[in-house]
């Protein structure tokens, strides 16, 4: 038979191991719990840092870095860039202005009571937006819907304004990223199931072989052509030093007609309209039209309301625009030197008879300058 100081003993013993067992316990479930909430914490933060990486992607106040395109926006679209701006402010995208300008070029150039085609996005059917506000509104608004649910690529925000919503879905299921093929694929899978109704037509003749022919499969280079940065530097009257000596656009001493900055518009008497450069009285089809320095053809063709234009690209990031020619006499891609002939005055475009409109900017399409001071005229 033990004495009681043995079992008192024995007894301490044990009691002193199962606390001992129950601290241990707690501590290994504290340690599982601060891991797990550092492994969770540590994937939010790679999955940001990946997620920034991409340079077309974004939703607010971001700079956007996509090329700048080829064709201007019309004077229609460009009267509409403060109800957007506003809207873009309002929606929190401020940044993708000039993204949806290019939307609303693509879209309808302007025109009609709902120049951002919104209506079966607010309400399923064509034809229930009558008001271009209203449009804007709803445009800007499914824009950034589109954009949210695309996780912010704007080239699967852009196609997916065209075809709706379920090709997001589409591409996460296959990668997660656009791509011209997955838009290709996606408008022979809907038309395939949609012919029947005799709704869908092909939009483009080439997409008739493959069947692609639900929506618009060139939708988002339809829209980017027209998409046109607008620079901060130029928009805050900054302007750069350009190094070189300019010669006059037309030889002589012709008389400038047409100031740069707002004016009443000749055409359709709009006021407090911007005038983008300043215009020469010339003899249309007669008056040759020469460069005011050395550089590179970008452009030399048809540009909506700017008519026959041509486009140089001179050091410095200067680009000098000419306008309304009646013919052009340079090639894209040609060098040309200050004075060469570029083409003929003329009266192609929106114009109201024949004179050259010369524009200097800092990008292909926008970033505008008074042309008297950059080249000293």
């Amino acid at each position: 038979m033990l004495d009681p100081l043995s079992n008192l003993a024995k007894n301490a013993v044990k009691l002193g191991a199962g606390f001992l067992s129950l601290k241990a316990k707690l501590i290994i479930l504290l340690v599982v719990v601060v891991g797990f909430f550092l492994f969770v914490l540590g994937v939010g933060i790679f999955q940001s840092f990946i997620g920034g990486s991409d340079s077309n992607s974004g939703t607010s106040g971001e700079i956007i870095s996509l090329p700048p395109g080829t064709f201007p926006l019309n004077d229609t679209v460009e009267g509409y860039r403060s109800d957007v701006e506003m809207y873009a402010r309002e929606f929190g995208i401020e940044s993708h202005v000039d993204v949806l300008l290019a939307m609303m070029m693509q879209e309808s150039g302007g025109g009609g009571d709902d120049p951002f085609q919104a209506s079966e996005s607010k309400c399923g059917y064509i034809g229930c937006i009558t008001d271009p506000k209203a449009s804007i509104e709803q445009g800007v608004k499914h824009y950034k819907s589109v954009l949210e649910k695309a996780n912010g690529d704007i080239k699967l925000a852009l196609q997916s304004y065209n075809f709706g919503g379920g090709f997001i879905d589409y591409v996460n299921d296959r990668g997660g990223a656009y791509t011209e093929d997955l838009a290709v694929s996606f408008s022979q899978m809907m038309y395939e199931k949609l012919k029947h109704t005799g709704l869908y037509s092909c939009i483009r003749g080439d997409s008739v072989p493959s069947g692609a022919c639900y929506g618009d499969v060139m939708y988002v280079d339809a829209v980017l052509k027209y998409y046109h940065p607008v620079s901060s530097d130029a928009i805050a009257g900054i302007s750069p030093s350009f190094n070189g000596d300019f010669v006059r656009p037309i030889q002589g001493s012709a008389e400038i007609t047409s100031d740069y900055g707002y004016r009443t518009h000749p055409v359709t008497g709009e006021e407090k309209s911007m005038h983008n450069g300043i215009d020469f009285a010339c003899m249309g089809g007669v008056t040759p039209i020469h460069s005011v320095g050395d550089g590179v053809v970008v452009y030399s063709q048809g540009a909506g309301t700017y008519g026959n234009s041509v486009v140089i690209q001179h050091e410095d990031q200067l680009y000098t625009h000419y306008a309304h020619l009646s013919s052009i006499d340079v090639s894209e891609g040609s060098r040309i030197q200050a004075g060469d002939k570029l083409g003929v005055c003329g009266t192609t475009g929106r114009s109201t008879g024949p004179h050259l409109h010369l524009e200097t900017k800092k990008e292909m399409w926008s970033g505008h300058m008074d042309p008297k001071e950059v080249l000293g005229f």
